[in-house]
């Protein structure tokens, strides 16, 4: 039976299994999923069923208490007892809303709902009603009332409906239960069976693709086996680990097996020695090939070739050899047969001579690691494959003068050579420019510096790069010799080497262009990070420390923009040249990008890296003459230690550029990277992501927080705060989540979300005649959106919500990123009727002159000065001159932070106009802002109308 058929058939089998595997695989997995679907739809059930049943026995337990309540105050006219009835009523309240929401879905629940909610409002009734003739005429009229009025009858209807209204969720909680049991049931015997024929079916394969890979071992360990080659395995240990059997037969031809016997041990201390440094040597890394004579008159080629694990680690090497004795003999006979050759044809040598020359010097040029070497390579094979005695080569220096640079041949060597004064090598330079580039001098009339080369007459080419003369090659050649064919020779063995220095140059450029920064010299990114992964291998050796520090430039656009490119890069090549004076001998130094440089710290821990750090601030702080003026230059740094904060060169790069941004984040001039206040890229996307989809599923909840007018001591608007409901995490406040949508851009989603939620809560309100203003936050980012005005002008047109019921708050800090930006989109706000307020005012830095041109209604006061303004005479100086300065520019002035009745007084006292703050209120959630303003009592004024000492 033919392989081919055979496969094709194996293949067929495992294809088969595979799709019915797949087919296993999704059943089970849309039973698994079904299941759990169905249980977390059970648990939904069941849980608001016992919430349902819960709020029942609430509801009942708070009727009851709200009728023993109103009774006490009947019988006693104590006003606890009233105060008592209230909460419960208001809690009963708070019990019914949620009942309405679990039964949203069951008609005859809510009818029983409405039923029961008529007669609560009837009880309502009675009891206000019993609480009024108790006030005005006492314990007997309100008895009276009590004797005639429907209590019992109420009484027993509340109680019927409450019953009938458990009872029918008992019913439907027993009827769901037993329908998931039925239901699961069949699910799980479908998943059983589903998993039996999977365990079957991965048996078959097990079993086809063991058969099969029992054949395919069984086949090569044959071919192995019969091959006349010699394979061997050894493992790092020089361990063997399999061995052939051509092998076996002849290096131990007296065993079975060589598993876990060393090389050494097998092929002897004599042969061993030969082959261990190949060894070590592959061991490295490195594959090796040799001819050797391991038995007299049997010669081998073998080749190492190394073995490497996942992780590029030598794990051992493998041995392939081949018997080269017919060869080995032919090339025997054919050396005596050279040798026999070379006698008789001595006539042919120059030829010969010229040919290997060349091609030496071609090997020369291709093997040559640098220009020097290329030099003594080509004057050396002149003189040992050319014949000739003595070979020379001058390089024109950058003024155009002839320096000796290598040499073969001369008994002085280089520095006979060097002794003799390139400033009169004139007459070589104008006989290779007047004549065809090549000049031949006799031994009495060498010019300087050829007469160093004595002995004989010379010969010197012309080494040129285009039209451009960049040396001499210069031959002292036999008197007796064909000065033709040295001509010829000579003349190609420069055109090589000309080529070949030419070449040399063009690549050392081009690798300073890949591995140096142009502008300053120094190291770019690439050799940098070189620089780092040596340095890493050297400090895991050696178990030291290192650091790295970034230096970021500041401000270098506006440099650029200002006095131009060229001052922007005369200041960057500065910069380089003052981290090259600070940095200590063994230090590397970068440029790595635009405006950030690099410094490596070899042997350095954090407090080195720190009093680095202060010493390139003291020289870079220094000012840099650019365009004829004195201009200061700020640069933060950041700074990685190794080990503590990564092992690898991306590890390191990363912490040190993100020690950079926190260093400018938090305005100070160096930052030591900190792990603790850095969230790892994973962390935050997946957080994005649940933000996303938080927004989308409308898991975000408002709150609101309200103000109060001083003066009149009644709630005038609300602040709108949001919070996120998330479903593991309970509630998280903005402070986890706000930054994080600024930076990925879900800071306009988020913004329209409290947008809608505000407008549409108060188009709520204000049907029923209760609107009040709440006030939105806009980010800078949401600040500089283009599209942000229109965006509001659709919001308000399909709400229609009279004007003035919307208010936006913009910081300080956000308005001054972009002033003249900001100052367009507020005037936009304004023109659709919005109430502007400066948020945490006091804490940016925007001008008198700014501020006057600002539409804004109000200024919010930073509630960090009015918490400190009792304690600190600092904070009440600043309150108290932004509410006089408001006041002057026409504006009102919002406190907020207002904790304690002691700020309340003293703000009361220096005029200001609304408060906001724990004092009043904390957030709470939007649905109850309603309940709570028709609760509220504003503060009392003060006993002594002193007002606030402090001020």
């Amino acid at each position: 039976m033919s392989p081919a058929p055979e496969h094709a058939r194996f293949e067929a089998r495992i294809r088969i299994v595979f799709l019915l595997a797949v087919l296993v695989v999704a059943g089970m997995s849309v039973t698994a999923w079904t299941v759990v679907h169905d249980a977390h739809v059970a648990a939904l059930r069941l849980a608001s069923a016992h919430e349902l049943l819960n709020g029942l026995a609430r509801t009942r337990a708070e009727t009851l208490q709200v009728e023993l309540s109103t009774q006490g105050f009947r019988l006693t006219g104590d006003p606890a007892r009233l105060a008592e009835r209230d909460r419960a009523m208001l809690r009963r309240e708070e019990v019914m809303t949620r009942v309405r929401e679990l039964i949203a879905d069951d008609p005859v629940q809510g009818a029983r709902w409405a039923d029961l909610k008529a007669v609560i409002d009837q009880r309502i009734a009675l009891s206000r009603q019993i609480e009024m003739l108790r006030k005005t005429g006492g314990e007997a009229a309100a008895s009276a009332f009590v004797a005639t009025a429907p209590l019992k009858q109420t009484r027993e209807r509340i109680d019927g409906l409450l019953g009938d209204m458990d009872d029918a969720q008992r019913r439907q909680l027993r009827q769901r239960t037993a329908a998931q049991l039925r239901t699961r049931d069949a699910l799980v015997g479908a998943g059983v069976a589903v998993v039996i024929l999977l365990c079957a079916l991965l048996g078959a394969t097990y079993v086809l693709i063991r058969q099969r890979l029992r054949n395919s071992e069984d086949h090569l360990r044959n071919v192995i086996s019969r091959t006349p080659a010699i394979i061997a395995h050894v493992d790092a240990r020089q361990r063997y680990v399999y061995v052939n059997a051509r092998y076996l037969e002849r290096f131990a031809p007296g065993r079975s097996d060589l598993t876990g016997l060393t090389v050494r041990e097998v092929i002897g201390e004599a042969r061993y020695a030969v082959v261990a440094p190949l060894i070590g040597r592959v061991l490295q890394g490195e594959p090796q090939d040799y001819d050797w004579e391991p038995f007299p008159g049997e010669w081998q080629f073998i080749s190492y070739l190394p073995r490497f694990d996942e992780r590029g680690q030598v794990t051992g090497y493998y041995v392939l050899g081949a018997d080269i004795t017919g060869r080995k003999r032919a090339e025997a006979r054919i050396r005596q047969l050279n040798g026999e050759l070379e006698q008789r044809v001595g006539e042919l040598e120059r030829v010969s001579r010229a040919l290997r020359t060349l091609s030496a010097g071609n090997r020369a040029m291709l093997r040559a690691t640098g220009e020097h070497d290329l030099l003594d390579s080509m004057c050396r094979e002149l003189v040992d494959k050319g014949g000739y005695p003595m070979a020379a080569v001058w390089l024109s220096d950058a003024g155009g003068a002839l320096v000796p640079t290598a040499q073969c041949g001369h008994p002085g060597g280089m520095d006979a050579l060097i002794a003799a004064s390139a400033a009169e090598a004139a007459p070589v330079i104008e006989a290779l420019q007047a004549g065809d580039r090549i000049a031949c001098f006799a031994q009495d009339c060498l010019p300087l510096p050829l007469d160093a080369l004595e002995g004989g007459p010379v010969m010197a080419c012309a080494l040129r790069a285009g039209d451009q003369l960049i040396g001499v090659l210069a031959v002292r050649v036999p008197a007796d010799g064909d000065g033709r064919e040295d001509r010829s020779l000579i003349r190609e063995s420069a055109d090589d080497l000309a080529y070949g220095v030419t070449s040399l140059r063009t690549r050392e450029q081009m690798y300073r262009l890949t591995q140096y920064d142009t502008l300053t010299g120094l190291p770019n990114q690439m050799l940098f990070g070189e620089l780092l992964t040596a340095e890493l291998e050297d400090s895991l050796r050696m178990a030291r420390p290192f650091a790295l520090l970034q230096m970021n430039i500041e401000r270098l656009s506006e440099i650029n923009d200002a006095l131009g490119f060229g001052q922007g890069d005369d200041m960057l090549k500065e910069f380089g040249r003052r981290l090259g004076e600070v940095a200590p001998p063994g230090a590397s130094i970068a440029r790595l990008r635009g405006d950030e440089f690099a410094l490596l710290l070899p042997a350095s821990g954090r407090a080195a890296a720190l009093a680095m750090a202060q010493r390139l601030r003291a020289v870079l702080s220094q000012p840099f003459a650019l365009a004829e003026l004195p201009i200061e230059v700020s640069t933060r740094i950041g700074i990685a230690l190794y080990p503590d904060h990564g092992s690898t060169p991306h590890d390191l790069f990363r912490h040190m550029d993100i020690a950079v941004r926190h260093a400018k984040k938090r305005g100070v001039d160096c930052m030591v990277f900190d792990p603790d206040c850095y969230q790892g890229p994973s962390h935050r996307l997946n957080m994005a992501g649940e933000l996303r989809r938080a927004i989308e599923a409308g898991d975000l909840r408002l709150h609101l927080q309200p103000k109060v007018d001083m003066r009149s001591g009644r709630v005038c608007g609300a602040e709108a705060l949001v919070r996120w409901q998330h479903p593991q995490r309970g509630l998280i406040p903005p402070a986890e989540f706000i930054p994080l949508a600024e930076q990925t851009g879900l800071i306009q989603p988020l913004t329209e979300w409290v947008l809608e939620r505000a407008l549409q809560l108060n188009a709520g309100w204000e049907a029923v005649g209760r609107a009040l203003p709440i006030a939105v936050n806009l980010s800078a980012r949401s600040l500089r959106d283009e599209d942000l005005v229109d965006r509001i002008r659709q919001m308000l047109g399909h709400w229609t919500t009279r004007s003035g019921l919307l208010e936006i708050e913009i910081t300080e800090s956000a308005l001054m990123e972009d002033a003249e930006f900001a100052l367009g989109v507020l005037n936009g706000l304004r023109a659709e009727g919005l109430r502007l307020y400066i948020d945490d005012f006091g804490t940016g830095y925007s001008s008198l002159s700014y501020l006057l041109k600002l539409p804004v209604d109000c200024i919010k006061i930073d509630q960090s000065f009015v918490r400190a303004m009792t304690g600190s005479s600092e904070s009440a100086v600043i309150v108290r001159s932004t509410v006089d300065l408001a006041h002057d520019l026409g504006r009102k002035v919002v406190a907020e932070g207002v904790e304690t009745r002691q700020h309340w007084d003293a703000l009361a006292a220096l005029g200001c106009d609304v408060a906001q703050g724990y004092l009043i209120a904390r957030p709470m959630p939007a649905e109850q802002f309603q309940d709570w303003v028709g609760g509220f009592r504003s503060p009392e004024p003060p006993d002594d109308d002193q007002g606030f000492a402090g001020v």
